[in-house]
C-alpha cells in the first residue's frame, strides 16, 4: 500500500473535489462590480461571498495560487445545492 491513500494514488486526491475547502456563504454588499460564479457582473446589490482554497496544492504551482474569493447570487447558490 505504499504510495496510496484512501482515495487511491496521491495524485488523484490533488485533482479531486475532495481537495477543495470552502468557507460558508456570507451575505455582503457589492459596492464595486463583482463577477459571480455564473459569470454575471453585479454591483450595488446584496451578494453572497465565500473563500475557496486547496487543502493540498500541486507542487508545480506557487503557494496560494488557487486561493480565490467567489461571489454568488441566491439563485446561484440554489443551483449549486440542487446539483
Amino acid at each position: 500500500m505504499m504510495g496510496k491513500n484512501y482515495y487511491g494514488v496521491a495524485g488523484d486526491y490533488i485533482n479531486s473535489e475532495d481537495n477543495l475547502r470552502f468557507t460558508p456563504w456570507r451575505k455582503t454588499f457589492a459596492l464595486t462590480p463583482k463577477t459571480t460564479i455564473s459569470g454575471k457582473r453585479v454591483w450595488l446589490q446584496t451578494v453572497y461571498k465565500r473563500k475557496r482554497w486547496l487543502h493540498i496544492e500541486p507542487p508545480q504551482f506557487p503557494v496560494n495560487s488557487f486561493n480565490k474569493q467567489e461571489y454568488a447570487e441566491w439563485s446561484d447558490i440554489l443551483n449549486l445545492k440542487m446539483r
